[in-house]
């Protein structure tokens, strides 16, 4: 037995043999953020054995409040989430093998992704991005958790092959302002960790192939009085995307629209080009205001906002939730 994983391996439902299978299993975080930070520590310690992190943003100040492995020394670094993570788990775990990724999951580049992973784990804060997940996994018979927190109260689906997906429990995506979000609700952070510890926990069983998976059904949890419901969600035959097999979000053009960033006072524009230079675009800015160069982004100070240039040619200017403005911003800096 591995001393580190000792007790977890005395587990009659786990044993030697179960955390070897851990060991070799290969999971995708999509979203790296309240949950999603949460997962990947969890199933790190629990000794799964690759993990590939997948997240657009950096680490902020307000997310320190709920957001497991990040310091306040990656938020003065404005260190993306993705490597971060990666950086903290490896310091838990030199044997883990992890794969961060900084960029935003999308119709494009999604079958990539999540193509060579036995388990997909959603840590998402929008539902397009959830929708992508669920039509990839679905189609190609992988199994997917759906998992989302607001305010005091969370949500599971374990989506398997032959089972009811997300698009059974949510047919459409929601129409923009239609469901809370953490910028307009607030989250408890104890409700985050309860509701990524039953995750997780779906997780670790359908790694070991446990007959207890808890899927068909949503599971919701409220934190704040301290109950847990569970809702049958049953096969729709209906259903566009493992009823009738229409994979809608992944014929969909890929997700080139600026998004406003939950929690965060910022407009992402996607990337519009090749990948970017930013060794060279740090020379071409030097004078417009401080410059912070890094392996995955540049950060331009202003008098009057910061700006993120990522790798992958995504801009986040800050200080702005009109697109207009934050386009504007952009062609000043950049000139595109």
């Amino acid at each position: 037995m591995s001393e580190r994983h000792i007790r977890q391996e005395r587990l009659p439902q786990v044993g030697l043999e179960g955390q070897r299978r851990l060991a070799a299993a290969r999971v995708a975080i999509v979203g790296c953020g309240a949950t999603g930070s949460r997962l990947a520590e969890l199933l790190g310690r629990a000794g799964v054995g690759f993990l590939r992190l997948i997240d657009r943003d950096v680490v902020e100040l307000s997310n320190l409040q709920r957001q497991a492995l990040y310091t306040h020394a990656d938020v003065q670094a404005v260190e993306p989430k993705a490597a971060a993570a990666a950086r903290a788990l490896s310091a838990i775990d030199p044997d883990l093998t992890l794969d961060p990724v900084v960029t935003d999951l999308s119709a494009g580049n999604a079958p990539q992704l999540l193509g060579d992973v036995d388990l997909v784990l959603d840590g998402t804060d929008n539902f397009p991005t959830r929708m992508v997940c669920n039509d990839v996994c679905v189609r190609d018979r992988r199994p997917f958790i759906y998992c989302g927190v607001v305010g005091i109260e969370g949500q599971v689906l374990v989506v398997t092959p032959g089972g009811p997906c997300l698009r059974c429990y949510v047919p459409e995506l929601p129409a923009p302002g239609a469901l809370p979000t953490c910028d307009t609700a607030g989250v408890l952070g104890t409700a985050v960790a309860l509701v990524s510890a039953l995750s997780a926990g779906e997780a670790l069983k359908l790694l070991l192939g446990s007959d207890d998976v808890r899927a068909g059904e949503v599971l919701v949890l409220d934190a704040w009085h301290a109950e847990l419901r569970a809702i049958g969600l049953p096969v729709d035959p209906a259903c566009p995307c493992c009823g009738r097999g229409e994979y809608r979000f992944l014929g969909a053009p890929d997700a080139a629209v600026p998004t406003e960033l939950c929690g965060r006072d910022a407009i992402q524009l996607p990337a519009s080009g090749a990948p970017v230079d930013l060794a060279a675009a740090a020379e071409r800015l030097a004078g417009l205001g401080t410059l912070q160069l890094g392996p995955w982004l540049l950060r331009i100070d202003t008098d009057e906002r910061r700006v993120l240039l990522f790798k992958d040619g995504r801009v986040v200017v800050g200080n702005t939730r009109d697109v207009a403005e934050a386009r504007s911003v952009r062609a000043r800096l950049l000139g595109d």
